[in-house]
C-alpha cells in the first residue's frame, strides 16, 4: 500500500503540468483518499483540551472516510517536537498535525528551528477558535489581575504562572501582561494543560493563561477562579468576568486549532481534506460536542489558513519586541 501511494503520488507530479488530464488524475487520486489509517500529529499531552477536541474531529472523519483517524501525541518543545516531525512526514495527506498558536509564535521569538513556518507546511482547515482567561487557585489572594498586579508590586517578587506548554499563547500571554504591568511574571512549564491545570488547582502554581474550554469545569466547580479575560471580548457564557483590555487597552489573545500538512501534497488533495474536515466542524454533531467545552468551531479555506498564519507571525513578533520576549 505505501509503494502503491509513492508511486501515485509521482505520477501526480509527473502530470500535473499535462493541462485537464493531470487535473483530471489529481481529482481521481485526492477522491480515493484515504487509502490507509491517518495519523492526526497533537502537540500536546492526552487529556488536553486540544487533545480532546481533535479526538472528536478525528472519530468525525473516520465515519467519513472508511478508514482509523489515529491521534498521536507528540508533545515537548513548546510544539515543535510534533511540528518537526509533521515537516518531516510523507506528502501524502495520510499525516496530518494540529497546529496552534505556537505555530506561528515560534518562528516570531526567532526561535531555533529545524524547519521553515512558512515553507515546509501547507494549511488545511482550522477547526476551533477559544477564549483565553486569566485564572487562578481559589487561596491566592488576589481576585482581579489589579490586585495581582499590587501584589507583584508590593512583594517585588516574582508570581509564578504556568500554561499548556513553553512558547505557547498561554505563556506569551503572561509574558505580554508582565511586560505591561511593569512586574515579574516567571512561568513554570509544563508539557500540556491537563498537567498545568492539575498543579494549578493543587495550589502548587497559583495562576495560568489558559483555554477557556479547558479551565470552565475547574471554574464551574469552584476548583479555579477566573481573574479574567484575555480575549478582547468578554465571555459570552460568562460576562461577569471582566477583559484584560479593560485594564490593558489592546490586550488580545485567544487560541486556534488547526490542521496542516507537510508540504508537497497535492493541492487537489489538500482541497478534498480541507472540505472534509469542513463538512465536520460544521455539523450540528460537532457543534454539539466542542460547544459545552468553551470551543467555537470555525472552519477555513486552506488559503485562509496560510494567510492567518503569515498575519499571526507578524502580530506576535511585533507584541514579542515590544515586550522584549526571547527565548528562553
Amino acid at each position: 500500500m505505501r509503494l502503491t501511494t509513492c508511486m501515485l503520488g509521482l505520477a501526480l507530479a509527473g502530470l500535473a503540468p499535462f493541462g485537464a488530464s493531470g487535473q483530471a488524475f489529481a481529482q481521481a487520486f485526492s477522491q480515493a483518499f484515504p487509502t490507509r489509517n491517518v495519523t492526526i500529529l497533537v502537540p500536546f499531552a492526552a487529556g488536553g483540551p486540544t487533545d480532546v477536541i481533535m479526538r472528536i474531529l478525528g472519530e468525525r472523519l473516520s465515519a467519513r472516510w472508511g478508514k482509523s483517524v489515529i491521534i498521536e501525541n507528540r508533545p515537548g518543545a513548546g510544539t515543535i517536537v510534533s511540528t518537526a516531525a509533521l515537516a518531516r512526514a510523507e506528502a501524502d495527506g495520510h499525516t496530518l498535525g494540529v497546529v496552534t498558536n505556537s505555530f506561528a509564535i515560534n518562528p516570531a521569538i526567532k526561535q531555533p528551528l529545524t524547519y521553515d513556518t512558512l515553507k515546509d507546511f501547507a494549511g488545511v482547515s482550522t477547526v476551533v477558535t477559544v477564549p483565553i482567561v486569566l485564572v487562578a487557585n481559589p487561596t491566592f489572594a488576589p481576585n482581579t489581575v489589579a490586585e495581582l498586579v499590587a501584589l507583584a508590586r508590593k512583594t517585588g517578587e516574582p508570581i509564578n504562572f504556568t500554561s499548556a506548554g513553553p512558547r505557547t499563547v498561554g505563556h506569551l500571554a503572561g509574558a505580554w501582561l508582565g511586560s505591561l504591568a511593569g512586574i515579574k511574571l516567571a512561568h513554570i512549564a509544563y508539557n500540556g494543560s491537563a498537567p498545568a491545570l492539575t498543579d494549578v488547582v493543587a495550589g502548587r502554581v497559583p495562576v495560568m493563561f489558559d483555554l477557556w474550554g479547558s479551565a470552565k469545569p475547574y471554574v464551574t466547580d469552584g476548583r479555579l477562579k477566573v481573574l479574567a479575560v484575555a480575549s478582547a471580548q468578554r465571555l459570552q457564557d460568562a460576562p461577569q468576568y471582566p477583559t484584560l483590555a479593560e485594564t490593558y487597552p489592546g490586550f488580545d489573545v485567544s487560541a486556534f486549532g488547526a490542521i496542516a500538512a507537510p508540504k508537497g501534497v497535492p493541492p487537489a488533495l489538500i482541497e478534498k481534506i480541507s472540505a472534509d474536515i469542513s463538512s465536520v466542524v460544521s455539523s450540528p454533531e460537532f457543534t454539539e460536542k466542542v460547544g459545552p467545552l468553551g470551543f467555537f468551531p470555525k472552519a477555513t479555506s486552506p488559503q485562509e489558513l496560510d494567510a492567518m498564519i503569515v498575519k499571526e507571525i507578524e502580530r506576535w513578533s511585533a507584541i514579542a519586541k515590544a515586550a522584549n520576549i526571547t527565548v528562553e
